[in-house]
């Protein structure tokens, strides 16, 4: 048996697009705006022109103003509940995906940003003796409400453990399947199945929040090839939604964004405690 090979996220983009499960693009969105006040100050108007365009406008706490022009994919998993993403033109490498959860008026933002040539390359050992994370790919979560300034009574997604000790096996097409195996609040394990990184697994840092009952953002940063994943899990219906984001390839400074959905079964589930 030859020895799985690690790609570049521009192959294993191309490999999900063949029949893949992904959720419709919704234009639910097209010509609404939206007023984001956040936990930290800032309040970020979106307004969505059209199915695919939209225009931010954010007004920081120290005066600061900010005006960007960007094109987004929206996704719905739930009623009134939209997954949001976009590439953020204004800084290298940076995407954003917000959780819209319009029937509580409550939203979660990750923005994701890849490492730059110089990171991309460092090696984990030394990473490790730098006292960096083993994973070059950063994330910022930013919480807060819709349309309305943010009060203490809100329903704000929260950090949750409702996923560890699952492990979850997620169909993206008839060609591409993957398990996870979520440990800890800090750690999972993802396996190739089936599909272009057959055999391959790996550890890696994520994050969980629960966004309503039994359904979750799931975020997660790899260390080998420079990855980050974000997608919402619903399992009441069983189905996801999402994105990754990597580079075209090791030599390019290209960006492959992508949208991922699959098909999801609970494999087992151990005693988290």
């Amino acid at each position: 048996m030859n020895s799985p090979s690690w790609i570049p996220v521009g192959a294993l983009g191309a490999a999900f697009q063949h029949d893949n499960h992904c959720l419709p693009v919704v234009t639910d969105l097209a010509g609404r705006t939206f007023t984001l006040y956040f936990e930290n100050g800032w309040v970020i108007r979106h307004d969505f022109h059209d199915h695919q365009n939209l225009t931010w406008d954010m007004t920081a706490p120290d005066g600061e103003h900010l005006i960007g022009h960007d094109q987004y994919q929206a996704t719905r998993i739930r009623d009134q509940i939209y997954f949001v993403d976009f590439i953020k033109s204004s800084e290298r490498a940076t995407t954003v995906s917000l959780v819209l959860n319009l029937a509580e008026q409550v939203f979660v933002a990750v923005q994701g940003q890849l490492p730059d040539q110089t990171e991309r390359l460092l090696p984990i050992p030394t990473r490790i003796a730098e006292g960096k994370a083993l994973t070059p790919v950063s994330t910022t979560f930013l919480r807060g409400s819709i349309d309305q300034p943010v009060t203490a009574d809100m329903p704000l997604p929260a950090v949750t453990s409702d996923l560890i000790g699952k492990r979850i096996e997620y169909r993206y097409s008839p060609l591409e399947v993957y398990e996870h195996i979520y440990l800890n609040p800090m750690s999972y394990t993802w396996h190739c199945i089936k599909g272009a990184e057959l055999g391959l697994a790996d550890t890696d840092a994520c994050y969980y929040y629960r966004i309503s009952t039994d359904l979750y953002l799931f975020v997660w940063c790899e260390k080998i090839i420079p990855t980050l994943g974000v997608i919402m899990i619903d399992l009441t219906a069983l189905k996801t939604t999402g994105k990754i984001l990597g580079y075209e390839s090791s030599e390019s400074e290209a960006l492959h964004n992508f949208a991922v959905g699959a098909h999801a079964r609970i494999r087992s589930v151990i005693d988290a405690e």
